[in-house]
């Protein structure tokens, strides 16, 4: 057992531990016990999380706590199948092994080796993004179900209203009586990557841009990036949009490090140290884009766009070096595949830079008219805060400062906005010689 910690520096680590490991716990337990009883399989998690949480208050963190974890959800799996087995259906695979007493243990055992939990977890993204399913319930399933969000939190990441999330939901899982724990057959692969991809993706993204109180979630990037790479090694689980999607989260990894201070508050682009930035880790995202370039040279998805416009940033010297012309003109290429009004800000985020913010201005302001976003998004208003600085607009720049940090999710969102805005005002307070 490890040695004992005060509850302030305690609790914080158990909610990490938990959030790191729901996913793991959930994907193998549904494994066991069949995508029909997603339900048990969430109980036994929490049940292994409570069991955890009071004995970690009492005796200290242990040593390794995802296997205290791991072994706590094992044993909580073979108590519930002990008490169901005679009412409850299991893996159709599994049954015969788990409702004989000689081969319950053992194989329960088994479906928790670490290696069969990292298949597990893939297969249970595949299972959730059936061809028979919407891509945005798919997605809706994995990010509250897997990663364990809020069903705010998912709501905030999908763009809609909570009241949504919870009609998906329910729909979802009352589909998923019917589904086999397995990756889809060949021929149905591709409906699937779709929403695959973009579940990765939204995954990756909670890591790197966290509505919980971290700022940066790294391991949760650490996480989608291998899936997806694992995705890239199946001879019939990827495409080139596969491949341009490893690419893009290679290149946003690189810079993960120089993207939070020693105090924890997130640092813009333009104060990065890009001489901390990962090099080795670049040049895998450039190698994985020339080769999604190969694969289908015809094809432009929104990851092959999005992973060029992220190659700009990073293989740029300075800032002051960033060629946003071409990122401009692959901003307006991915509106055209991808469009949504969140593309369209960076794109006249990089206007401004290219322009003029005068000119981003009147881009943002035919945006913020169009009402196309949920109304907890404050992106418009801190986007419209940053550009009224930088041209010496302070008071209309405070009216939507004071807009965009009363919406903002997160302190560390609105640590960051007032960073820039301090940046910004500091700037429009030079003047050429």
């Amino acid at each position: 057992m490890g040695s004992r910690q005060d509850d302030s520096q305690l609790n914080p680590l158990i909610e990490r531990i938990f959030r790191n490991e729901h996913k793991h716990l959930v994907s193998v337990l549904t494994r066991i016990f069949g995508p029909h009883n997603l339900a048990l399989a969430e109980d036994v998690v929490q049940e292994s999380f409570m069991a955890a949480l009071t004995h970690w208050q009492l005796h200290g963190l242990p040593d390794n706590p995802s296997a205290w974890l791991m072994r706590t959800g094992r044993n909580r799996a073979v108590d519930a199948i002990r008490k169901t087995r005679t009412q409850v259906s299991y893996a159709h695979d599994l049954t015969m092994y788990l409702e004989s007493e000689y081969t319950l243990s053992r194989t329960v055992q088994e479906a928790f080796d670490r290696t069969e939990i990292n298949d597990d977890l893939l297969r249970m993204i595949f299972m959730c993004c059936r061809p028979e399913i919407s891509t945005e319930n798919s997605v809706t399933l994995i990010l509250k179900t897997l990663l364990g969000l809020s069903v705010s939190s998912v709501a905030r990441a999908l763009l809609t209203q909570v009241s949504t999330i919870n009609k998906r939901l329910l729909r979802v899982r009352k589909h998923l009586q019917s589904v086999r724990f397995d990756v889809p057959e060949p021929v149905h692969l591709n409906g699937a990557l779709e929403a695959v991809h973009t579940s990765l993706y939204l995954m990756f993204n909670e890591g790197a841009y966290s509505t919980n109180h971290e700022p940066i979630r790294q391991e949760l990037c650490r996480e989608a990036l291998y899936l997806v790479e694992r995705l890239t090694q199946a001879r019939h689980a990827h495409n080139s949009e596969t491949v341009a999607l490893s690419a893009l989260m290679c290149f946003h990894m690189a810079r993960l490090n120089t993207r939070m201070d020693t105090n924890g508050k997130l640092i813009p682009l333009d104060q990065q140290d890009r001489t901390q930035w990962d090099r080795d880790m670049i040049d895998r995202g450039l190698q994985a884009l020339a080769h999604s370039t190969r694969m289908e040279r015809n094809v432009a998805s929104r990851f092959h766009l999005e992973a060029a416009i992220a190659s700009r940033h990073c293989t740029a010297l300075s800032f002051a070096d960033t060629d946003w012309r071409s990122i401009c003109k692959l901003y307006n290429r991915l509106l055209d595949v991808a469009p949504s009004t969140l593309v369209a800000l960076n794109r006249a985020v990089a206007i401004s830079y290219l322009h003029g913010p005068g000119m981003a201005i009147d881009v943002v302001k035919q945006l913020e008219e169009d009402q196309a976003l949920p109304k907890h998004n404050n992106s418009i208003q801190a986007v419209l805060a940053v550009l009224y600085q930088r041209i010496g607009e302070t008071e209309v720049a405070q009216t939507y400062q004071e807009q965009a940090i009363a919406m903002a999710a997160t302190d560390h969102e609105r640590d960051l906005l007032q960073m820039q805005i301090d940046r910004a005002r500091s700037l429009s307070h030079v003047r050429p010689e």
